[in-house]
């Protein structure tokens, strides 16, 4: 059986793993299309929360793929690919965090926003969202 958690944080809690969050996602192809096209909009969104999140979570799904594909051939990182996705993980944590989501909130996770696990690890914390907001699509 896969493991469904990544190493434990630092309060001894886990996020899921990259292939758990992402089980049921649509392709990344479908999903960069979603984001590219809503983006046109932005201003006229009724919920830029889901943008945020699916960019986010499209962005993190490009970094690891960027990150299996270059260290396979040249032995290093994708460094834009990953800050990519960091910063726009970081983004849908100040979004969470200035709407005050967290337990009861649309941010239903066992890591609101602003616990110390999310700071440290914004990606983690997409996983975490990004799976509960697809598995009640």
């Amino acid at each position: 059986m896969t493991e469904t958690h990544i190493d434990r944080t630092e309060t001894g809690s886990r996020w899921p793993t990259p292939e758990a969050a992402y089980a049921i996602a649509p392709s990344i192809t479908r999903e960069i299309t979603w984001v590219a096209y809503t983006a046109r909009d932005f201003g006229h969104l009724t919920s830029p929360r889901e943008y945020w999140l699916r960019k986010a979570a499209v962005f993190d799904r490009i970094a690891l793929t960027e990150r299996q594909r270059t260290f396979t051939v040249a032995g290093s990182a994708a460094p834009d690919a990953d800050a990519a996705a960091d910063d726009t993980a970081r983004r849908l944590l100040a979004i969470d965090h200035a709407a005050g989501l967290g337990p009861g909130g649309y941010a239903n996770g066992p890591y609101p926003p602003d616990h110390p696990d999310s700071t440290h690890h914004p990606r983690g914390y997409v996983r975490q969202e990004y799976a509960l907001w697809v598995s009640n699509q």
